[in-house]
């Protein structure tokens, strides 16, 4: 089963906004280089005299200040969701997407989505209005996948601060049991099996052979006994045939995820030849159908199994 290798994820916020006191800000390497030029200017304009030097100084701290200011709001006050994709299989990339929504009145510009397994990713996101990214993450075993912890970040607009976050999005993705391929034939129907799909199709004279236990006693009664009848049984249309793909059954030579991937390729086999089927797990049972929602409960429990 998918789970986390980060003990400290769960210390981190999941509220699905940014408030200003979840954004962290330092200096750039680009900040420290100008820091260093601030000083060599303000040793210059004491030393000597320089008016323009003081102003020059002034002039070029205060746009620094400004910068951190909108290097924090640049991420402060987006709102934040997250939509999984649908179900894959084990090996396959599972897909989120990651939405920013801006709520207000200013654009925001360059913010860098970087997962902690992925790409980084840039964003600009519109006033009022919201920008999707797509988040594609490799997957090797089955069960349920969060999606990974996303840093957001941002350096706009003159990079002298660097804006970061840390956003945990309430996702995931059913990761399904890999098919095994190639996949051996479907299992037979048992004949304990087709008996429990044969219907009462009406009451026949009584031939020799029939069992007893067959007998019509009611017609037999009708009749004040002076001719047998016995009840004649049919295979029911849709369910004959129908194959039960049971975990208990497969050779204890194969692990766990070997059984429930060859499971898992004969629900896709018996689907494809439009064969009824019926799955039979450790305290699950369900019932031989057809389609894609029953398809669909059936690897749902196998990516599910313990």
């Amino acid at each position: 089963m998918q789970s986390s290798d980060r003990p400290w994820r769960r210390y981190l916020p999941v509220r699905p906004w940014l408030g200003a006191q979840r954004v962290h800000i330092r200096p750039s390497r680009a900040g420290l280089a100008f820091g260093v030029l601030l000083l060599a200017l303000w040793i210059a304009a004491v030393n000597f005299q320089l008016g323009l030097g003081y102003a020059l100084t002034c002039f070029a701290a205060a746009c620094a200040i400004v910068d951190m200011l909108f290097a924090s709001r640049n991420l402060a006050g987006l709102a934040l969701a997250a939509t999984p994709g649908a179900p894959v299989f084990a090996g396959d990339s599972a897909v989120f997407t990651l939405r920013l929504i801006n709520r207000r009145g200013r654009s925001r510009h360059a913010i860098a989505l970087l997962p902690a397994k992925g790409e980084t990713q840039l964003a600009d996101v519109p006033a009022h209005g919201e920008s999707s990214t797509v988040m594609h993450l490799a997957t090797t075993r089955r069960g349920w996948l969060e999606a990974p912890t996303v840093r957001l970040s941002s350096s706009f607009p003159l990079g002298l601060f660097y804006a970061w976050c840390w956003w945990q999005p309430e996702a995931r993705v059913l990761v399904l049991p890999r098919p095994e391929t190639p996949s051996p034939p479907l299992p037979s129907p048992t004949r304990q099996q087709e008996k429990q799909h044969l219907e009462l199709a009406g009451v026949r004279a009584y031939q020799p052979g029939d069992p007893q236990q067959r007998l019509a006693w009611r017609q037999i009664a009708r009749h004040d006994g002076e001719h047998l009848y016995s009840k004649h049984f049919e295979h029911s249309e849709g369910r004959h045939g129908a194959r039960w793909f049971d975990l208990a059954t497969l050779p204890a030579s194969l692990d766990t995820e070997a059984r429930l991937s060859r499971l898992a390729a004969w629900v896709l086999q018996a689907e494809r030849a439009g064969l009824p089927y019926g799955l039979r797990l450790d305290g699950l049972s369900l019932a031989p159908g057809l389609g894609a929602r029953h398809q669909q409960a059936c690897l749902h429990a196998l990516a599910e199994a313990p």
